[in-house]
């Protein structure tokens, strides 16, 4: 009885230095390095993303004043004015309404136009597919400054020059081939027999397409369509070479112009709460659709 006893704590000193020399051993040091490094720098990018956004909000809520004599401190009373003069004296209400007019219908028709585009291309083999799909592919190879000149010229001679329906036209135009490339290898992975065994069934092309293969290809389309929207919604250069009056233009338009006032009538803290009201609806789109655009994003580069 003592014999095994005396076994048994013999036994347990000696396991422990066991154990802990198969929990770190020298040759894993390079990879524990890599992943603190790796953890270092994520946290670092974390809080050069966040803290400039955090700042932004703490001065919307500041008078101008404050604003200048601490920048870096938390408001002493909160200034909710400023969001309700960046509203009204400063017509952030209009160019929001604006800028949700022109996102929705220029979502709606790249969407529309790039899904049945890219359908046509991935599923039906026809004499040119290989070169219209190249003709869009180069597309994105074009930069986008180097097309703002003639599309002016093209607009100016339709009379869409200053018009919402000029800005969601070149919108579609801008981001099609992006969406027609992106969709193009959602469509192709896609199983044929159930689109043979849906037109056996009587199925017409329009129904397989808007019943079968859609639904099938949602997280590839939420997934673009998130991009889409914030494109067009973040887009600030064409706007401010086609708009010149001020009850159409979009919301960065109107927060160049917002910077402008603020300059002269030194309301900054309406200027800020504007630059808030136009990051609102981005953070409520990601948060909203963060877990779909991941996985979208995972199914098109491992099916791509």
């Amino acid at each position: 009885m003592m014999h095994s006893t005396t076994a048994g704590t013999d036994a347990t000193p000696t396991s422990r230095p066991a154990q802990r020399r198969a929990g770190f051993t020298w040759s894993s040091l390079p990879a524990r390095l890599g992943w603190w490094l790796a953890q270092a720098l994520l946290w670092l990018f974390m809080i050069t993303v966040v803290f400039p956004m955090v700042w932004t909000v703490f001065s919307s809520l500041k008078s101008s004043p404050e604003l200048f004599n601490a920048p870096w401190g938390l408001p002493a009373a909160p200034q909710w004015q400023n969001y309700v003069n960046a509203w009204t004296k400063m017509n952030a209400g209009v160019y929001l309404l604006n800028s949700v007019l022109v996102s929705a219908f220029a979502l709606t028709s790249v969407m529309m136009t790039g899904a049945l585009v890219a359908y046509v291309l991935a599923r039906y083999p026809f004499p040119g597919n290989r070169i219209i799909y190249f003709y869009f592919i180069a597309g994105m190879m074009i930069p986008g400054f180097l097309a703002y000149i003639p599309a002016w010229f093209l607009h100016m001679s339709l009379g869409l020059l200053d018009t919402r329906t000029g800005l969601v036209i070149q919108y579609t135009a801008f981001f099609l081939p992006f969406t027609v490339f992106f969709l193009h290898s959602f469509f192709r992975t896609l199983p044929r027999e159930l689109e043979e065994a849906a037109i056996v069934d009587g199925a017409s092309l329009y129904t397989v397409f808007w019943r079968i293969m859609l639904p099938l290809s949602k997280s590839g389309l939420l997934t673009i369509a998130v991009f889409n929207f914030l494109s067009v919604w973040n887009e600030f250069m064409w706007a401010l070479i086609t708009l010149s009056r001020d009850e159409i233009k979009t919301l960065p338009l109107g927060m160049a112009n917002l910077q402008q006032n603020a300059k002269y009538a030194t309301d900054w803290g309406a200027m800020f709460a504007g630059f808030v009201i136009m990051l609102i609806p981005t953070f409520i789109i990601y948060a909203i659709f963060q877990n779909r655009l991941t996985e979208g994003i995972t199914i098109g580069a491992i099916k791509g």
